[in-house]
């Protein structure tokens, strides 16, 4: 319809003979003749008007129904000739029509009535009558890659909704994908873990042999997967492949750590590699640069594994052996001149262990505090709270030590001192939240990590000298270590010697697990330094209470898979941690059990300690609940219930084992 056919309406009308019949009345009243025939004439127009505007009006409607006529009908052919599929799911998500192309998608079935949730299960997660959320899904039919889209109409608020489900064939674009994905560049960095120790442990007949049987074994696994192999150092290879590989390897479960660890050519030692895996780069540099990143993590928790790093995260595939005692101590004198460089450039320093400190952590602090003081330096221990497990050591050394009380401080009290400059040093802990003073770390960038436990994904990244070593048996020993090399003519006083001594003696459980020969050596010193043992055994006596409480857990026990003892101690009181921990050393006592755990409260949370004799791996089954340590130590919390974080143990326990027999059978095959 033209613009200039446009209806005018009845107000407008009116409107328009308001000023004409005004006129008329007025008229009217000094000459009613002629006002009589004006207020007529008005009359007449009127109707004249109102009668054009009806017939436009009918027009105008006769338009938009020929219209909507014509558009429902382009509509419906439109809708009908689509060239994909088409259904319409009802209210309770059953299929009430649909194309030939959605029934192409599922020949020989019937579909009118079917469920679409039956049908394409994937669907299944998706509400057609949330107006909130608008979402589409890609759905494989057959070889087919099928994006679903969708729109509910409700005809008014007490009907029935109906879905129109329309789908979009993605199987060109997908293919696209997974073929760059598969073609994209995965970069690994190979290490041999202790070529050294197995050069120079191996008799020179056999030598030859066994490095050369370590490349053939190396050569021929990563051939296999058409990977490219460069060996750039006698214990350092590249290896390169693409994604598609990279997965065939993954399903393998890395096999090759098994098959290196296996080989036997006389050799003394078994050779162990550390790999280091980087998928998620944007480009080469990006991707060779997380190998590296993945590498260093492997080396740090003792070797014999493969670490990959994700966009986000790692995965980890091995680390089920003891890590291996370097014999040299060339590394401990390097980080010692290190340390010492750093604390003589640094105005202040600062000292913490982990929160809930043990003999260990506290220890070791008091070590590396005793070493700034021999220097002249103004240094502090962080430490928030006297826990049970220290109560006997703290009141030992601030009562020797008359300097010591002023320089404990509180995370709260550090903060008000600490500056950009200062050097902030962690021992016996890696990770930034369970570090006794975690702010401290984001006001300088002057941080110095020792510590024994094999590392995690939420280690502290901007330390600028981390000096992990799993294979110790404490943090105390490698401090002891560092203390001997840091000046010829140092001695720790006593209460700081013995401390260490008593650090290394409740990790080791009396050196007994994780005790190498530098362990003894590090006793040794601490022995000259005037370490007394008979103090002490005195420290680690127990009030009776504790005896109790760990009797109760004990008695508390109960086996999984016939080997693994879970026990509880559902008390929140001081020292519960330390209860549990030693309850679970007890439970080893027990004939047939390899593993133990024991879930405790402690500062409103679930606090699990696990111990193991080295033939089941609980750092492992922690580390997927979010925890960390050893081989045959080591601790998570969880912020749930009791009831919860215990399932959540067994079914770590579970997928372990799972993992374990299934890495047998594959191995025995």
């Amino acid at each position: 319809m033209k613009n200039d056919e446009k209806f005018i309406s009845t107000a407008n009308i009116v409107l328009i003979m308001a000023f004409p019949l005004l006129a008329s009345l007025v008229v009217f009243y000094y000459n009613p003749t002629l006002g009589a025939v004006g207020i007529a004439i008005s009359i007449i127009l009127f109707l004249f008007l109102k009668s054009i505007n009806t017939t436009k009006a009918k027009e105008l409607q006769k338009y938009v129904d020929d219209v909507s006529y014509s558009f429902d009908s382009i509509t419906k052919n439109v809708v009908f000739e689509m060239p994909f599929p088409i259904a319409i799911v009802e209210d309770d998500r059953k299929i009430k029509w649909h194309n030939s192309f959605f029934r192409e998608l599922f020949p020989n079935r019937t579909l009118i009535g079917e469920e679409i949730d039956h049908l394409i299960p994937d669907l299944s997660e998706i509400e057609f009558d949330n107006e909130e959320i608008r979402t589409s899904k890609n759905v494989n039919i057959s070889d087919k890659v099928i994006q679903f889209y969708y729109s509910t109409i409700f005809a008014d608020d007490h009907s029935k909704g109906q879905t129109f489900l329309y789908g979009i064939d993605n199987t060109y674009d997908e293919s696209i994908k997974k073929l760059f994905k598969d073609k994209r560049l995965v970069f690994y960095s190979v290490f041999i873990d202790n070529y050294e120790d197995i050069r120079n442990s191996s008799a020179s007949d056999v030598r030859p042999q066994v490095l050369g049987e370590i490349d053939r074994v190396i050569n021929e696994y990563f051939k296999k997967y058409n990977c490219l192999i460069r060996k750039y150092e006698n214990d350092r290879f590249m290896i390169l492949s693409e994604y598609q590989d990279y997965k065939n390897i993954h399903e393998d479960k890395f096999s090759i750590l098994d098959k290196v660890r296996d080989i036997d050519k006389g050799n003394a030692l078994p050779p162990t590699l550390s790999i280091g895996v980087g998928i998620a780069g944007a480009n080469p540099s990006e991707i060779y640069s997380d190998s590296r990143d993945a590498i260093n993590i492997a080396l740090s928790r003792g070797g014999d594994q493969t670490v990959i790093k994700l966009e986000d995260n790692y995965e980890y595939f091995g680390g089920k052996t003891k890590a291996i005692e370097k014999t040299s101590k060339v590394r401990s004198r390097v980080i010692s001149q290190a340390l010492k460089r750093m604390m003589q450039t640094s105005p202040d320093i600062y000292v913490m262990g982990h929160n809930n400190p043990d003999m260990d952590s506290f220890g070791s602090a008091l070590g590396i505090y005793e070493g700034a003081k021999s220097m002249g330096k103004q240094a502090y221990i962080i430490l928030n709270e006297v826990t049970k497990p220290i109560e006997n050591m703290y009141a030992r050394v601030t009562e020797e030590l008359e300097e010591l009380t002023d320089n404990i401080l509180t995370e709260e009290e550090a903060l008000a001192r600490i500056s950009p400059q200062s050097l902030v040093i962690v021992t016996d802990n890696h990770r930034k939240n369970s570090t006794e003073g975690p702010a401290l770390l984001d006001r300088t960038d002057n941080i110095f990590i020792i510590d024994h436990h094999r590392r995690g994904k939420d280690y502290i990244k901007k330390a600028t000298i981390s000096y992990i070593e799993p294979y110790a048996s404490s943090a105390s020993e490698l401090v002891t270590e560092i203390l001997s090399y840091l000046d010829e003519n140092f001695k720790a006083r006593t209460p700081v010697a013995e401390s260490l001594l008593a650090g290394i003696t409740v990790d080791t459980k009396n050196f007994v697990y994780q005790t190498g020969v530098r362990t003894f050596e590090a006793a040794s010193v601490l022995k000259r330094w005037g370490a007394d043992s008979v103090y002490i055994k005195r420290m680690f006596k127990d009030d009776f209470e504790i005896v109790k409480y760990k009797s109760e857990v004990i008695a508390d026990s109960f086996m999984v898979n016939d080997f693994i003892a879970v026990a509880h101690f559902n008390r929140e009181i001081d020292g519960s941690t330390l209860i549990a921990s030693q309850a679970a050393d007890d439970l080893l006592n027990i004939k047939g059990v390899l593993a133990s755990f024991v879930l405790t409260r402690a500062n409103n949370k679930i606090h699990i300690s696990g111990r193991s004799l080295g033939d089941i791996s609980v750092q492992l089954i922690l580390e997927r609940i979010g925890g960390g340590g050893h081989l045959t130590a080591a601790a998570t919390q969880l912020d749930m219930s009791m009831e919860n974080a215990e399932k959540m143990l067994r079914k770590a326990i579970i997928e372990y084992i799972r993992e374990e027999e299934e890495n047998e059978s594959n191995t025995n095959r």
